[in-house]
């Protein structure tokens, strides 16, 4: 009996050895990305961290480590430093979109964490990668989220007013270049009634069709019209002495 506990026991040990192997694999994997990432191997290092994030979806170390080589790639994007993978596309419409994806990784730490410093931390990394991509108001957004946690950081305070800034310049000139746009519609409409009337205006400059109907009471009446005026032209002549014409 107590043989047979012992190998239970000796079972059980080797299940939990085998599992907290197992559960330390995205662990290692991190460990290799975080290598290769300090070596220089920006791109690379974001694949080992998808590979931890395969172990364990929910190991959200990986995705903040994720977040700033995908941020750090877009930055190498824009400055010409790596090619863009894409010929069709340019280097800032590259970068816009792995700078999109950097961000993605910090928000789900951001919404799925409890520690506030890794929160906040994560909220000041999704508003740089938004202002980045010129989405100032997701990047102010951000920023304050950030400085609600930690209102003593002073970076992030420099951050939030650099975008609340870039942010009314942009809907400044939005509304400049919608007025523009309108102004020019109007120009475009007011030059085609210049020039070509539309249809609207020549029906009401257009006296109303008629039917036949109409049309031969319109005769009818024109012509009793016309006979009593000439019948009364007549009765005003009849006794008036006619002047016989000139004889030499």
């Amino acid at each position: 009996m107590q043989k047979q506990c012992r190998d239970i026991l000796l079972a059980g040990l080797l299940v939990c050895f085998f599992l907290k192997g197992f559960a330390q694999e995205e662990k290692k994997i991190l460990y290799a990305g975080n290598q290769a990432y300090h070596g220089g191997k920006i791109m690379e290092s974001a694949s080992i961290y998808k590979q931890s994030l395969k172990e364990k979806p929910t190991y959200y170390k990986a995705n903040f480590n994720l977040g700033d080589a995908l941020y750090k790639t877009a930055a190498m994007i824009k400055s010409g430093k790596i090619p863009v993978p894409d010929k069709r596309m340019t280097a800032d419409s590259a970068a816009s979109l792995v700078f999109d994806q950097a961000a993605e990784q910090f928000e789900v730490v951001a919404k799925s964490v409890n520690n506030p410093d890794t929160i906040q931390k994560a909220w000041h990394n999704f508003g740089n990668a938004k202002l980045q991509q010129k989405n100032y108001e997701e990047a102010v957004s951000g920023y304050k989220k950030a400085l609600r946690l930690n209102p003593k950081d002073e970076e992030t305070r420099y951050n939030l007013a650099y975008a609340q800034r870039k942010l009314k310049e942009q809907q400044k000139n939005q509304n400049k270049n919608q007025d523009q746009k309108k102004d020019k519609q109007q120009q475009e409409k007011d030059k085609q009634k210049v020039n070509n009337p539309n249809d609207k205006d020549q029906q009401e400059s257009q006296p109303p069709a008629m039917s036949k109907e109409q049309a031969e009471q319109m005769l009818n009446a024109l012509k009793n019209s016309e006979k009593k005026n000439q019948n009364l032209h007549e009765k005003k002549g009849e006794g008036q002495k006619r002047n016989p014409d000139k004889d030499w």
